[in-house]
C-alpha cells in the first residue's frame, strides 16, 4: 500500500511537469505554439550568452536543458501496460468510474482508496525508455524523469484526479529562465521587424528549418513608443499542408483538430491592464507583448513592473465530429513565482466559464459542470526549481474533481474521440516534430557558443 497526500498539500507529491493525461486533445498544440513564439522571437544571438554567468556556464546550461528536454521526445518506448493505462486515462477523463476499478492499471491503492499509477524514464542511446513504477524520489540524473497520477473516489458519482511529473534539467539555475526570456525580449527592442528577422534566421538556421515545416512567421512588427517601450506582435500560420509530406498523420490531426478550432488568452491586473494576449484561430495563431530593458510592460499605458498576481483568461471552442464545444470566460488566478530558486506561474480558475454546447446538450443539467470550479477550483501548477547539489527540476501539477452525468459522458465521448485519433501514428510523429525541434535549438545554441 502507497500513501498519497491531498494535492497541493504541504507534504505533496514531488513537483512535476509535463503532459497531463486530462488534457491530452491540446497538450501538441500548446507545445507547438510554445516552441514558435519563443523561437519567432527569441532568435537572437543574445539569448544564448544567457543560458550563463560565462561562456562555459551558458555552454554547459543550454546543452543540457535542451538535451534533456528533446529526450522526452526522441523515440520513446513504453511497455504495453503504459500504453493501457494512457489510453484509459484519455478514455475515461471525465468519466472516472469506468477506470477507477480496472486492475490491469493501478500499480497501488493509498490508504484513502485513491488509485496511482505512476512510471519513470530516462534517455539511453537514441530513445527514451518508461517504465511503470511508483517513486516517492526525484529524478537524480540528466533526463530522468518521474509520474505520479492518482484518482480519488470523494462520493458515488465524485471524483478527483491528480497528476505530478519531474523532469531532470541538469544543475542549471531557476533563474537561468528569466535571464533568457528577458535576454529574448532586450534582443529585440528597438530593432526593425527586418532586423529582427535576419538576426533569427542566420542564427538559428537550424531551428528555423525544423519549424518551417509547420510554422510560417506570416507577421512580426516590433513598434518603440514614446515611454521607450517595445511592442511586439506575430502572427504564426500553420502549414500542415508542408508537413505531411514528411508527416502525415500529424499533419492531419492538427487539420482535423487544431486548426479548426478558437483559443485566447491574456493575462491582465487589478486596473485592468493587459499584459499579453494570445489568440488563434483558422490556421493562425497571434501573440502581443510590450517590453522594455528586458522586462514585460502593460500593453497599453505607462511602463512599471510586472505585478506577480494577475488574472488570467481563457475562451475556447473546438469541433469534434459535429459538434462545436467549448467555453468563454474562464477566468483565473495567475500568480507569478518568483524565488531565489524556483521560477514558474501558478494558475487557480474556481468561477464557473460560459459553456459552449450543442442545443439539445444544453438544455441537460448543468450542476456537473460547475462542480470543478467549487472549493479550491482547478489549480495547475508549473514551475523549473533548484537545488543545491541536486538536479534542477522542471516541474507540473494539475488537479481537477469531476461529478459525472450525462452531459460529462457526452463531452467524454468527444474528448475520447479527440485523444484516440492523436494516440499512435499522430502522437508519434509529433514527437519527432518536437524532438526536431528541440535537437535544432541545441544544436544552433551551441553554435553560437562555441
Amino acid at each position: 500500500m502507497v500513501n498519497s497526500e491531498p494535492p497541493f498539500s504541504r507534504r505533496s507529491l514531488p513537483s512535476s511537469h509535463g503532459r497531463v493525461e486530462l488534457s491530452r486533445v491540446k497538450y501538441p498544440a500548446a507545445v507547438l505554439i510554445t516552441i514558435g513564439s519563443v523561437t519567432a522571437l527569441a532568435g537572437c544571438r543574445q539569448v544564448a550568452p544567457a543560458f550563463g554567468p560565462n561562456l562555459p556556464g551558458a555552454r554547459q546550461n543550454a546543452e543540457e536543458f535542451f538535451y534533456s528536454v528533446g529526450s522526452r521526445f526522441t523515440n520513446i518506448q513504453r511497455p504495453a501496460s503504459i500504453i493501457h493505462a494512457r489510453a484509459q486515462f484519455g478514455h475515461y477523463a471525465l468519466t472516472p468510474s469506468g477506470v477507477y476499478n480496472d486492475t490491469t492499471i493501478w500499480l497501488a491503492i493509498g490508504a484513502d482508496s485513491a488509485r496511482l499509477f505512476g512510471d519513470e524514464g530516462h534517455f539511453s542511446y537514441d530513445r527514451y525508455i518508461v517504465a511503470a513504477k511508483l517513486s516517492t524520489t526525484p529524478p537524480d540524473a540528466l533526463t530522468e524523469s518521474r509520474e505520479i497520477v492518482r484518482l480519488r473516489k470523494l462520493t458515488d458519482n465524485e471524483y478527483e484526479w491528480f497528476t505530478n511529473v519531474d523532469v531532470a534539467l541538469g544543475r542549471m539555475p531557476a533563474k537561468t529562465i528569466s535571464d533568457v526570456i528577458a535576454a529574448a525580449l532586450l534582443g529585440g527592442e528597438g530593432k526593425s521587424p527586418a532586423a529582427i528577422r535576419a538576426d533569427y534566421t542566420t542564427s538559428f538556421p537550424r531551428t528555423v528549418a525544423a519549424l518551417g515545416r509547420l510554422y510560417t512567421l506570416d507577421t512580426l512588427n516590433a513598434a518603440t513608443d514614446s515611454e521607450g517601450a517595445t511592442t511586439y506582435e506575430l502572427a504564426i500560420r500553420l502549414t500542415p499542408e508542408i508537413l505531411k509530406a514528411t508527416m502525415p498523420h500529424y499533419a492531419a490531426y492538427i487539420d482535423k483538430y487544431i486548426s479548426k478550432g478558437k483559443y485566447r488568452v491574456s493575462l491582465t491586473d487589478k486596473t485592468g491592464a493587459h499584459w499579453f494576449d494570445a489568440w488563434a484561430a483558422n490556421y493562425y495563431m497571434h501573440f502581443k507583448m510590450r517590453s522594455k530593458g528586458g522586462h514585460f510592460a502593460p500593453l497599453e499605458g505607462p511602463v512599471r513592473q510586472m505585478p506577480e498576481a494577475l488574472t488570467i483568461r481563457t475562451d475556447m471552442s473546438m469541433k469534434i465530429l459535429v459538434f462545436t464545444v467549448g467555453w468563454t470566460e474562464m477566468i483565473g488566478d495567475f500568480e507569478v513565482i518568483n524565488t531565489p530558486h524556483e521560477r514558474g506561474w501558478s494558475m487557480r480558475f474556481a468561477k464557473e466559464p460560459n459553456w459552449t454546447l450543442p442545443l439539445t446538450i444544453g438544455r441537460l443539467l448543468k450542476a456537473s459542470l460547475r462542480r470543478p470550479f467549487q472549493g479550491e477550483g482547478i489549480p495547475i501548477r508549473t514551475s523549473i526549481k533548484d537545488t543545491p547539489g541536486s538536479q534542477t527540476l522542471l516541474n507540473r501539477r494539475f488537479a481537477l474533481t469531476v461529478q459525472e452525468s450525462g452531459i460529462l459522458r457526452f463531452l467524454n465521448r468527444l474528448s475520447g474521440t479527440a485523444v484516440g485519433d492523436f494516440l499512435g501514428p499522430s502522437e508519434r510523429e509529433a514527437n519527432r516534430f518536437n524532438a526536431d525541434a528541440f535537437r535544432a535549438l541545441r544544436q544552433d545554441v551551441a553554435a553560437i557558443l562555441q
